[in-house]
């Protein structure tokens, strides 16, 4: 991939400083009420038209909203008004719709081949279509709705490149504990579990060019442990790059980089990322758009997995105009950057 085409990353340590700063400012929000969501099958939510990808327990102020879900296959499943009262919590159970019995009508069941046809009518019974493939389910939240990312990798969580500050605001501030917002650039701290993962949204002219989302990885922090050449034991950097392979297809390139003393099958990539000696990277490009994708596994005071939404337009123009963003120099590659903080 041409350098010029590499506009991604920032110097990812940023992330941890700001981790501080959403988790202070939910510990000091006053009660609100509580939505629960259950269902027997993976759901997209929407709240108010705001997409929460994790919907098990979503504050709210009080009154009524309206909640809308979607299965797997695109199918709105549910569609309703739901009041949520102060300091209360709301449950709401979506089940799986039951499969609908044909309807018959003078002694012909629909769907069916009739017994009262002509002789010698051809029968009206087909064969059964071939079941489509099921669509991969995400396992990780990078942005993606109703499991899918744009076709021309033009966006994620509903937004697009080339959008604007406020807009962006407010689609993300309702699924965010906390945010940072500063000249070129705004952070939110979205809810996982006990912890956050971070959403970066970077602007050129105040529209939007870059989405980058970080999540610390868990690792064994003994440096000495071998493992297995080309293991990457990192699972947020893994189920990342499936999830977008899914979607996508194999990425157009793959790069595992060791710097010495260390080498790609020495087996010693835990005690390499810690002294941020490796970097791993995979970048998907749609040819139509320049719009980019990269998946990457570095080093700031942990391991941290992220994926990069670039706009191929703006993100050019980004790097004519020697952007700088967060301490990242859009003049200069990827590597360039992430090896020289």
């Amino acid at each position: 991939m041409k350098s010029d085409n590499r506009v991604a990353m920032k110097h990812l340590s940023a992330f941890f400083m700001l981790v501080t700063i959403p988790l202070f400012a939910v510990s000091g929000q006053s009660p609100e009420g509580i939505l629960k969501i259950f269902s027997d099958k993976p759901l997209v939510v929407y709240v108010d038209e705001v997409h929460y990808p994790q919907y098990g327990e979503i504050q709210l102020a009080p009154g009524t909203h309206y909640v809308k879900a979607i299965n797997s296959e695109g199918v709105r499943v549910y569609s309703e008004i739901v009041s949520v009262r102060a300091n209360e919590v709301t449950s709401v159970l979506i089940e799986a719709p039951q499969a609908q019995v044909p309807v018959a009508s003078n002694g012909v069941t629909y769907g069916q081949t009739s017994s009262n046809l002509p002789a010698g009518t051809p029968s009206e019974k087909s064969e059964p279509l071939p079941a489509a493939p099921p669509k991969p389910q995400p396992t990780i939240d990078i942005g993606q709705i109703a499991g899918n990312l744009p076709a021309d990798m033009g966006g994620a969580f509903g937004v697009s490149f080339g959008m604007n500050i406020s807009d962006i605001d407010r689609i993300m501030t309702p699924k965010s504990a906390g945010a940072e917002r500063r000249t070129g650039f705004y952070t939110y701290a979205i809810p996982n579990g006990s912890s956050v993962y971070l959403v970066e949204f970077r602007f050129i002219d105040q529209k939007l060019f870059q989405i980058i989302v970080g999540y610390p990885s868990i690792y064994n922090a003994n440096s000495k442990l071998k493992l297995d050449k080309k293991e990457v034991p990192f699972p947020e950097f893994n189920q990342m790059a499936n999830d977008v392979t899914a979607i996508y297809g194999q990425p157009a390139t793959a790069e595992r980089i060791f710097q010495s003393p260390y080498s790609d099958d020495d087996g010693r990539i835990l005690e390499a990322l810690r002294r941020k000696k490796a970097l791993i990277l995979h970048t998907w490009i749609d040819p139509a758009t320049g719009n980019n994708i990269m998946v990457g596994l570095g080093y700031t005071t942990a391991p941290l997995a992220a994926t990069i939404y670039t706009s191929g337009q703006l993100g050019a123009e980004a790097q004519a105009r020697s952007l700088r963003l967060n301490g990242y120099d859009y003049k200069k590659s990827f590597k360039d950057n992430y090896f020289s903080n």
